[in-house]
């Protein structure tokens, strides 16, 4: 197939969403139904992503300093804390003082009770976050092994559970996104089936005069990958509005956890190459198997790959 050949080919595709324009629009229409959900469910999963990063933040591990530590040695502690490779670079210092003054905040009222004590009844302590909550009992093992650790402060339960829970939504979105994949291009494929039958007869007189498989295919393939695009294009603007509504609901949510909803604008560029890559997949590929199918059982003629 030369230059000319695929230039007339690829024009053809553009012609060919106009003359079957209905159908043209039910390929998109099917589409943008699917990439919508498809986005929707990454934005739900988003969410859910932020307000489990939330939970971790809060889930700290305070680390005490043995009050017979010197000071080069707690500065030292800092360092192999540091030097962890599942331990965060933002560890904090808590002083006894400030630990201090932060009971007397909780005790509010009652913090007369306090009266006379002095901060030197606490130690002082670093505030350290794990990276990895999957590895949180190894790294808490290997901090209590450090020399001036007087004692570690940790809820391993909590920090198990959003572990697991992390797995679980990563898992279930992945799946559903699979199935929503393989159901759109099942529903396009059939979609476009439809086109070709109803221009059987220009395939067929192509056929009768020696076109090619390739030569055939071209066409119902430029067609697939402009209609994937342009659902694409319209299907991230309904993104965007069913998202601005639907986060007027979130952020109540989403306040009642402390956290904020996920902004729509900072992640246009993983959905909008989510859905072109979607939409182009699902556009060509679902082009190719349905004219394939069509091909075998309409031809004995040997295919030729692309």
């Amino acid at each position: 197939m030369n230059g000319s050949s695929l230039g007339y080919l690829t024009k053809e595709g553009f012609r060919n969403i106009w003359v079957n324009r209905l159908l043209s629009l039910a390929t998109i229409v099917v589409l943008i139904s699917c990439l919508v959900i498809v986005g929707s469910g990454t934005l739900i999963f988003l969410n859910i992503s932020s307000v489990l990063d939330l939970i971790e933040d809060q889930n700290v591990v305070m680390v005490y300093i043995d009050d017979n530590a010197t000071e080069a040695e707690s500065d030292h502690l800092k360092v192999q804390l540091l030097a962890m490779d599942n331990v965060e670079d933002d560890i904090v210092f808590v002083s006894r003082e400030e630990a201090f003054e932060r009971q007397k905040e909780t005790y509010g009222d009652k913090a007369a009770l306090l009266e006379g004590l002095s901060p030197t009844i606490l130690p002082n302590a670093y505030k350290v976050k794990v990276a990895d909550l999957s590895r949180f009992d190894e790294t808490v093992a290997q901090i209590k092994n450090l020399p001036s650790v007087l004692q570690i402060h940790e809820n391993s339960e909590l920090a198990g559970k959003i572990a697991n829970i992390r797995d679980a939504v990563t898992y279930i979105s992945i799946g559903v996104v699979a199935i929503l994949f393989f159901v759109s291009l099942f529903i396009v494929s059939n979609t476009i089936r439809i086109t070709i039958f109803n221009r059987r007869l220009e395939i067929s007189i192509m056929k009768a005069v020696g076109a090619t498989n390739a030569f055939v295919r071209w066409p119902f393939i430029v067609e697939g990958v402009l209609l994937g695009l342009f659902s694409a294009i319209v299907g991230l603007g309904i993104q965007f509005g069913i998202y601005s509504l639907a986060s007027i609901w979130l952020s109540d949510i989403m306040s009642m956890l402390g956290g904020t909803v996920v902004a729509f604008s900072e992640n246009i560029g993983l959905i909008l190459g989510m859905f072109i890559f979607i939409g182009v997949f699902i556009g060509a590929f679902g082009s190719i198997i349905s004219l394939n199918k069509y091909l075998k059982e309409h031809s004995n003629v040997v295919e030729s790959s692309i």
